[in-house]
């Protein structure tokens, strides 16, 4: 009996703090002029008067100009990160003074099946595993915080090879991300500290990996753990005393959207105790076929923040202001 109950009483020690918040649409946000993969916006981040986004197809990113508290306006040219005819497949951006860090999945892809061919040529999709090594990147930019203008000095780094020397992280570099493969989704930055958080893998127990790195001595890192319920990460920026994260499913199957705080610490359990403190907010509503896939912090408060949420596979991102208290 006592080791039954100790059992149980370390799986409480596992779950996230269940103390839940409150989120409440304030507005929806305008994206004015020519907003480019607009069905695929994935990730956002917010410089004052300004936004940046970016989308899961092609290679570029583009600045908003604020107009309104609620309309923000595409400039006429967009930033391409890579030349030619090439997808970084942006999945997470981080501000961190006048820096900018936009990331890539890192992931393989399979071909889908498609309804409309014949047996014969989706079995051959099906075998068709590919890797872009343009998704294997981190970029740096750094903006004249005057003009809001980008400097030429864009610098680039890949994390492909510490990935798959890793012990834990290498075996799923070389699985496809929509199948619990390699799938890096977000991005946090404190000062020169970069918080890497993963869709999937998600590991046996339901531990979802974030890495601690920088961007200039990338192989200097470190991993912690969170237990999401089995939930991966898609997105993660960075407040005061830590971090807020959209919790997801891993897979591209159903499952509820969360909003989580998050102390920054390791959720590996030590002797019984966890020292990753995750305090769930609440559901992020999530229009029909729709992922909340990017969020930015434009006001913090002692208990309360004002965010923008991007949605994959909504017209220009369906931009949406929330209130999120806890």
């Amino acid at each position: 009996m006592k080791h039954i109950l100790s059992n149980a009483i370390f799986a409480l020690l596992l779950l996230p703090v269940a103390v839940h918040g409150e989120i409440k649409q304030i507005a929806s946000i305008n994206f004015l002029g020519n907003v480019l993969a607009s069905q695929d916006i994935s990730a956002i981040a917010f410089f004052d008067n300004w936004l940046v986004i970016g989308a899961d197809e092609g290679a570029q990113i583009q600045i908003l100009d604020q107009v309104t508290n609620s309309i923000y306006k595409a400039r006429e040219h967009s930033l391409s990160l890579l030349q030619g005819d090439q997808e970084i497949d942006v999945e997470g951006m981080a501000r961190q003074d006048n820096l900018l860090y936009v990331i890539g999945s890192h992931s393989l892809k399979r071909k889908e099946v498609k309804p409309d061919k014949t047996c014969a040529e989706n079995y051959k999709r099906i075998k068709s595993v590919t890797a872009e090594t343009s998704r294997d990147n981190i970029f740096r930019l750094s903006f004249n915080m005057d003009t809001g203008q980008v400097n030429p000095d864009i610098k680039v780094i890949s994390l492909r090879k510490i990935l798959s020397a890793d012990p834990v992280l290498g075996p799923f570099t070389r699985i496809p991300g929509k199948e619990n493969g390699v799938d890096i989704e977000g991005i946090a930055a404190d000062n020169d500290i970069l918080y890497i958080g993963f869709r999937s893998p998600v590991l046996r127990g339901n531990y979802t990996p974030i890495m601690i790195t920088s961007f200039d001595n990338p192989e200097n890192y470190r991993l912690v753990y969170l237990h999401l319920k089995g939930s991966g990460i898609r997105d993660i920026t960075r407040v005061k005393n830590g971090f807020l994260l959209i919790a997801g499913p891993p897979d591209e199957g159903p499952g509820d959207y969360r909003l989580y705080f998050w102390n920054g610490m390791d959720g590996m359990p030590d002797n019984n105790t966890v020292k990753a403190q995750l305090t769930d907010l609440g559901e992020i509503a999530s229009p029909k076929k729709t992922k909340p896939e990017g969020i930015t912090v434009i006001e913090e408060k002692l208990n309360s923040y004002k965010v923008i949420i991007v949605y994959d596979s909504a017209e220009s991102g369906n931009p949406i202001l929330l209130s999120v208290k806890y």
